[in-house]
């Protein structure tokens, strides 16, 4: 178990033990414990929640005897103690949890979800489809979220007949009860937002079972020059949002407020460190009406079908927020393909100029400008969470743009 922070001592100094070599000394000595031989490690993410945690994940080789093991390691260092079945090391009073994927202690139900019978019995429980079930995890963020794609196809068809079988469902597994929490969310949004399906909750392994929704995304159709929806249509999304009578204890507000990633960027780009403090704390002071929320509107939550929106994915954080935060949001996301992609940029920006447009007579101009700067600062956080190489050349040019789109 680790130790409860020491009074007056930074609660994240343990992270310290996550940089450079000494990262490898932790997982060269965990993999010891456990009965392995690290054999190399590639540092493949880090997630800092700004005063709470830091996580480092790692794509390495480990040895057992004869045999090498490719496996994901997590090395993650913790403002509060941790869970009680966490594997830790005490480095002195520090204490540096480790794990190899998929045992996060801070996630009991991503064993099970990617374990075929395992699914296979949790479906039964929930009245799932049946068939043979395979699985794929689409999505992991160490200690507060995964998601695992199933496909359920019938074991009396072969080759295409059994892939033309198959149905489609997603696995989004939770910390605590926010299992609950969000499958409570999608029933209530359903009667006015694309949202998907809810097959079911499994409670107590913080599991909810989701229908698959058809359609590519909105970043997929911006970067295969599918067709797009008019910028209205995405405005009148936002409006189907704060009609929705959402009720939620999830606050927007709080995952959009920059002032979180102020020690980051003030670390990588000291150069700008006055004038994001200047630009967070007007953002901060945005006044607009609180209505209900998707809370992290982007391209890659919008599915589409021959450029209409049907499906609208991962309202975790939907809650009574800024409309205009989502506004921002959607248009800083749409924006940066073009860094992603630079073939497109005139496409990504021509297109968010028009969603911009659509949403500035209903948000004003001024708060619209704001907010797309808020979210230009959370993504100037993503190349080094990501590990891109020369992260730190796209993040002096995303915090830059920030600084330019509220000027």
């Amino acid at each position: 178990m680790g130790e409860r922070p020491t009074a007056g001592r930074d609660p994240l100094a343990a992270a310290r033990h996550l940089e450079g070599d000494g990262a490898l000394e932790v997982l060269r000595e965990a993999s010891r414990q456990a009965g392995a031989r690290l054999v190399q490690a590639t540092l493949r993410s880090v997630h800092h929640r700004p005063g709470r945690s830091v996580t480092h994940v790692y794509a390495a080789t480990l040895a057992t005897g004869d045999q090498h093991h490719e496996v994901l390691l997590v090395a993650h260092v913790d403002a509060k103690p941790l869970p009680a079945d966490s594997f830790v090391l005490q480095q002195g009073a520090d204490a540096v949890a480790v794990w190899r994927f998929p045992n996060d202690p801070f996630l009991p139900g991503l064993a099970p979800a990617v374990h075929y019978q395992r699914v296979r019995e949790l479906l039964d429980t929930l009245d799932g489809p049946p068939g043979e079930v395979g699985l794929r995890t689409r999505a992991y963020r160490p200690t507060r979220r995964a998601v695992v794609e199933v496909t359920v196809t019938d074991p009396a068809t072969t080759g295409a007949d059994a892939r033309a079988s198959g149905r489609l469902l997603y696995l989004k597994v939770l910390a605590g009860r926010r299992a609950d929490e969000l499958a409570e969310l999608h029933r209530q949004l359903r009667t006015t937002v694309p949202v998907p399906r809810v097959v079911g909750v499994a409670s107590r392994q913080g599991i909810v079972a989701f229908e698959a929704m058809a359609g590519a995304t909105l970043r997929e159709a911006v970067v295969g020059g599918l067709p797009l929806p008019e910028p209205q249509a995405l405005l009148e999304l936002s409006h189907q949002f704060a009609a929705s009578g959402l009720r939620s204890r999830r606050d927007p507000r709080a995952f959009a407020d920059p002032t979180r990633h102020l020690d980051f960027l003030g670390r990588y780009v000291p150069g700008a460190a006055a004038d994001l403090q200047r630009l967070a704390a007007e953002i901060v002071g945005l006044d607009a009406p609180l209505v209900p929320v998707h809370g992290d509107l982007h391209d890659g939550q919008l599915l589409l079908a021959d450029g209409a929106v049907t499906g609208v994915l991962d309202v975790d954080g939907a809650g009574p927020g800024h409309l205009v935060t989502d506004a921002g949001n959607l248009v800083a996301h749409l924006e940066v393909i073009g860094h992603v992609w630079p073939e497109l940029a005139d496409r990504a920006r021509d297109y968010a100029a028009a969603v911009a447009e659509a949403y500035r007579p209903v948000v004003g101009d001024r708060p619209l400008a704001l907010a797309t700067a808020g979210a230009w600062i959370a993504l100037a956080t993503g190349p080094h969470r990501a590990q891109d190489p020369g992260w730190e050349t796209e993040t002096e040019v995303r915090v830059a743009k920030a600084l330019a789109a509220a000027r």
